[in-house]
């Protein structure tokens, strides 16, 4: 990391939380000024973190967005995603006049969804279905507007190294989602105490939740989001091998300081 700008950065803001820090519009503000700092022929790679939709949702005072109302305990949270989503546009009016535009991969999303009333599966699957969003030249020209590959924060990394081009090596657990055939698998845990796990591999997802027999369901995200069990012996064990597998060399590599290492 060459530069870090946090909190105490930023002078006479428009709006700081003691919680998260500035506002939404405030990062975002003062990372299209940053960014358009950066000489032309200078590669870089910068991460933007966006909190304003998180709790407690400490939003300014005017909103430059209509509050959001007649969803009564969501009206909050749904009114900062509006926020945080408008800031984001006005970043990227700003980004396309740049003249590093055109010649850089922008990915956007979450670190995880929200849970909601309608559970799916033990460990709640609807708060790890994130989507990310590709942004850059090309993209969809060459891979399409939509891909269903299941993949997780792990295969960020491969996926940059590889819409970025070129030869790269790299230690990390994941795979560029842009470059694989079949239809993907995603380990997932709640953070916290809570010891569930699962592993999805496709449409399916293996989910252990302590001392409990693993369950194998059939999961859909269509117009309806939908979980039954399924009994498919030979899948279940495969997920289950690749389930504690995947565990037991992430811990090792952790307690045993050899993550980030090929």
């Amino acid at each position: 990391m060459q530069r870090f700008i946090g909190r105490n950065d930023f002078i006479n803001p428009k709006f700081s939380d003691p919680t998260w820090g500035v506002s939404d519009e405030d990062m975002f503000n003062r990372s299209a000024e940053e960014l358009a700092k950066i000489p032309d022929d200078t590669p870089f790679f910068a991460l933007l973190q966006s909190l304003s939709n998180h709790t407690p949702y400490a939003l300014p005072d005017p909103l430059p967005v209509a509050e959001v109302t007649g969803f009564a305990e969501l009206n909050e949270h749904l009114t900062a995603m509006r926020y945080s989503d408008w800031a984001l546009g006005e970043f990227f009016k700003k980004a396309k006049q740049s003249k590093y535009y055109d010649n850089t991969v922008f990915l956007v999303l979450g670190d995880h969804g929200f849970g909601t009333s309608h559970q799916l599966t033990g460990i709640d699957l609807l708060r790890f279905h994130v989507p990310l969003l590709i942004i850059g030249p090309n993209v969809v020209s060459t891979h399409g507007s939509t891909s269903l590959t299941v993949g997780s924060q792990v295969d960020l990394a491969p996926t940059i190294a590889g819409l970025t081009g070129g030869d790269a090596a790299h230690g990390c657990w994941g795979r560029d989602l842009m470059d694989v055939k079949d239809k993907g698998f995603a380990v997932i845990k709640p953070s916290g105490s809570d010891s569930t796990t699962a592993f999805i591999d496709g449409n399916k997802v293996l989910v252990k939740q302590p001392r409990l027999d693993e369950k194998l369901y059939l999961y859909s995200f269509e117009q309806e989001s939908t979980a039954k069990l399924i009994s498919d012996a030979a899948h279940e064990k495969d997920s289950k091998h690749k389930l504690h597998a995947f565990i037991q060399l992430s811990m090792d590599s952790l307690l045993h300081g050899k993550a980030g290492y090929k």
